[in-house]
């Protein structure tokens, strides 16, 4: 059955109730979804919600073999050692409709799918995006299955953010390799710039994950023997790329902050000044190729890659869309190198006028057309009753923080405070903040703490 009218005018006759071997399922009017050969809805059975996906297959001589092949790929599925990365089956059945068999899948109702879940642009979800494709197509591979068809609509978002994997083939010939590894580099560009043959790179959007250039575009080389083979070759590069000698990180972390302050450090420096702030941001900027990913900020709520950028009127982003005022900073250096920081006091700061509305979260379009947030998001902008659809490589994200605050700034996992089991101490260190105005003293105070975590840790 080719015909998806055909089907939908079936379901509206069965008014949206379908008997099964489960029992009788209640489908929202409205489907989820739909592709070449299925349909998605939304069902109730009792009190529970779950989604029904019918598979319509084409040419009547070909159904058996479509049937057959599906069966298999939804046993292999199922029979799976661990099925972490891959969407939860609960039982497979047969619809009749007009004398034809129509496959059913009876599956956990997920949230939405990646394409739903642009909202989230940030390096964290595209390396988290990243470690999930790598690892979800390295585990199939290895059980002699392959996914064939990995695009945004086939990874969905379940209630704690955690992505899956729907429609997985059966089969393991070495074209399905390089079609998965191709569509690897394919998610992850349209995720970072929204249009897979956009000719930009991915340091565009997020300057910290330069590597992952090479990763995308390796990915997607026309020429087979340049391109990767096998997951395990993406990884090793990624691993080979990701390996900065700590003490490497550390002189370079340390060199900036002194060339810059070469009065006062090592030991702390107070700075007002914001043509050194400048400097010093601009700096640790011209250095995001080294670093990559290995400076953190931490804020009182969350924890992100440090990758700044100089704006206007005094305003600074820490990544590609966290923005803030300074309005002074501390630094503090050692002789180790183990303990230095940056910690930035920030201000209260006014929203934007976007649609005539205060908000603080906005975008800019082509440098110069501001749009909501929700907009650059979708890829659609209204303008004068108009819908016009946005190039993403040519918008800059802007999410004010609204409140005055402090952000700590250090290398991942080499100051004792950003490591994982010590970060309740900073935590502590905010709430203190929060009703200080930070001086010496309580600074001297954390690094004693911090001293005490990095000797237990060696002890």
């Amino acid at each position: 059955m080719n015909n998806r009218y055909v089907f939908e005018e079936f379901v509206k006759a069965e008014k949206y109730r379908l008997s099964l071997g489960l029992g009788d399922f209640v489908l929202e009017p409205m489907p989820l979804g739909c592709g070449e050969n299925g349909i998605v809805y939304k069902a109730r059975l009792n009190d529970a919600e779950v989604a029904l996906k019918f598979f319509l297959f084409g040419e009547r001589n070909s159904r058996q073999d479509c049937l057959d092949n599906f069966k298999k790929e939804f046993f292999s599925v199922s029979l799976l050692e661990t099925r972490r990365n891959i969407v939860q089956y609960i039982d497979y059945d047969v619809l009749e409709v007009k004398g034809e068999q129509i496959p059913v899948l009876v599956m956990k109702l997920y949230k939405g799918s990646l394409k739903d879940y642009c909202s989230s642009l940030s390096p964290e979800v595209f390396v988290k995006l990243f470690r999930f494709l790598t690892d979800s197509v390295q585990f199939l591979h290895s059980m002699g299955l392959s996914h064939r068809n990995i695009k945004p609509q086939n990874i969905l978002v379940d209630n704690h953010n955690e992505f899956v994997l729907t429609d997985v083939a059966i089969g393991n010939p070495e074209k399905a390799i390089n079609d998965d590894i191709y569509a690897i580099g394919e998610v992850l560009k349209w995720y970072a710039l929204g249009d897979v043959n956009a000719d930009v790179q991915i340091s565009n959007v997020f300057p910290g994950l330069k590597m992952y250039d090479e990763v995308v575009e390796r990915c997607m080389l026309p020429d087979n023997e340049n391109r990767f083979h096998t997951i395990d070759e993406i990884l090793a590069y990624v691993e080979m790329q990701k390996e900065r000698d700590p003490k490497e990180l550390m002189q370079e972390f340390s060199l900036i902050c002194r060339k810059n302050f070469p009065k006062e450090l090592p030991e702390f420096v107070h700075c007002t000044d914001h043509k050194k702030m400048a400097k010093l941001f601009s700096n640790f900027t011209q250095k995001m190729d080294f670093f990559g990913n290995h400076i953190i900020y931490f804020t009182d709520v969350e924890r992100k890659v440090f990758s700044p950028q100089i704006g206007k009127n005094g305003f600074y982003k820490l990544d590609n869309a966290t923005e803030i005022k300074i309005l002074d900073i501390w630094i503090h250096c050692d002789y180790s190198m183990q303990n230095d920081y940056i910690l930035i006091h920030h201000a209260n700061t006014l929203p934007e006028k976007v649609n005539g509305k205060d908000s603080y979260k906005w975008a800019i379009y082509d440098k110069k057309m501001i749009i909501t947030w929700t907009e650059a998001m979708n890829g659609y902008a209204e303008i004068d009753g108009d819908i016009i659809a946005l190039d993403k490589t040519k918008i800059e994200f802007f999410n004010r923080i609204p409140r005055e605050g402090y952000i700590f700034i250090a290398l991942n996992q080499l100051h004792s405070l950003t490591f994982p089991a010590n970060i309740g101490t900073l935590r502590d260190y905010f709430f203190r903040f929060s009703f200080n105005y930070v001086n010496r003293n309580i600074l001297e105070d954390m690094n004693n703490l911090a001293r005490q975590h990095l000797a237990a840790v060696k002890g």
